[in-house]
C-alpha cells in the first residue's frame, strides 16, 4: 500500500511523511520538555543580554552576567537534550524506513528534478534532501503552532 502511494505521487508522498514526522517529534519535545522552565530561561536570558548591553564599560559586571548566561544555556540544553535521546532511535528507523521504501521498494530516484548537474546536490533532490527542506519548513509551522 505505501508503495502504491509513493509510485503514484513521490513528491506529495515525502511531503505527507516529512509533516507525520516532524509533528510526532514537535509533540514529543513539547511533552518531554518542561516548558514553563525553558520559557523562564530564554527570559532569563533576555534580560541578561540587554543587562549585558546595558554595562558595557564594567568587566567585571559583563563577567558575571556571561556566567549567568552560561549556566542558563546549560540548563537549556540539559532540559532539551532528554527529548533528543528519546526521539533518536526511532527517527533512525524511520529514515532507514524511508530509504527503503524510495530506493529499494518503490525505485524513486529524484523526486524534484532541476535540470542542471550542481555541485555535491547533483540533478536533483533524492528522498532525503527532500525531507530535510519539507521538515525544516514544517518544523517552523508546528512550533509557531504549538507556541515553542
Amino acid at each position: 500500500m505505501l508503495v502504491e502511494f509513493v509510485k503514484w505521487s513521490p513528491l506529495f508522498s515525502m511531503i505527507v511523511f516529512s509533516l507525520v514526522l516532524s509533528f510526532l517529534l514537535t509533540l514529543a519535545y513539547k511533552k518531554l520538555t518542561n516548558q514553563k522552565r525553558l520559557n523562564e530561561l530564554k527570559e532569563k536570558q533576555k534580560k541578561l543580554r540587554e543587562e549585558m548591553k546595558a554595562s558595557k564599560n564594567e568587566p567585571e559586571k559583563i563577567e558575571k552576567l556571561q556566567k549567568e548566561m552560561l549556566d542558563a544555556s546549560m540548563e537549556n540544553m540539559r532540559l532539551s537534550f532528554k527529548p533528543m535521546l528519546i526521539t533518536f532511535i526511532p527517527l533512525i528507523l524511520a529514515f532507514y524506513g524511508l530509504r527503503v521504501l524510495y530506493t529499494d521498494m518503490a525505485g524513486v530516484g529524484n523526486i524534484i528534478s532541476w535540470g542542471a548537474n550542481l555541485p555535491i546536490v547533483g540533478d536533483g533532490a533524492g528522498w532525503l534532501l527532500c525531507y530535510i527542506i519539507f521538515s525544516f519548513i514544517a518544523s517552523i509551522l508546528f512550533r509557531k503552532l504549538f507556541r515553542l
